[in-house]
């Protein structure tokens, strides 16, 4: 079991050191990254401490634009395919998925996962602890407030979005 743990530390480490050496990203201590093969990255991103991005086994991509940057121990679950828009922050300990469960009956053995891709604009703000849902789209320069939970189609720019679920807000 030690060989094996030691095994998938160096994989991970050498996944940081080809994402690193491929784009221009500034990633902190811990960061881990699964299926880089899925994920691309714009210019002068960061990657703060913690960050977790899994990418896709069934090919979707997960594209982050310029001057991205990933706040400390945030998850982005990129299944489904992920679109972040230039100069978008996340605070931290943001949750992205692109995927949920469905069950059609009560038996645990015919749960099934379900994807939708999710897009977010330009120039928008995540703020801390924030859970991005399935399907959701945001439009650019958009605001969440922290704690909120988004899902839907929030296409309009510059809207601010606050609570559970997320609605119309002003801060």
């Amino acid at each position: 079991m030690l060989l094996k743990n030691i095994k998938h530390q160096f994989r991970l480490w050498l996944n940081n050191f080809k994402v690193a050496y491929r784009y221009d990203v500034l990633m902190e201590k811990a960061v881990t990254l699964k299926y880089i093969d899925t994920i691309s990255f714009g210019h002068k991103c960061t990657l703060q401490s913690g960050v977790y991005i899994y990418g896709s086994r069934r090919g979707m991509k997960v594209i982050l634009g310029d001057d991205v940057a990933i706040g400390m121990g945030s998850t982005i679950l990129g299944e489904g395919g992920v679109e972040i828009g230039d100069a978008t922050h996340f605070g931290p300990n943001v949750v992205l998925t692109t995927q949920y469960g469905n069950r059609s009956t009560s038996s645990l053995a015919e749960t099934s996962l379900k994807y939708q891709p999710v897009k977010i604009g330009k120039g928008v703000w995540i703020g801390a602890g924030s859970i991005i849902m399935p399907g959701t789209e945001l439009g650019d320069y958009c605001s969440v407030a922290p704690n909120s939970v988004v899902y839907g189609r929030w296409i309009d720019s510059n809207i601010q979005l606050m609570g559970n679920p997320a609605r119309k807000r002003k801060f």
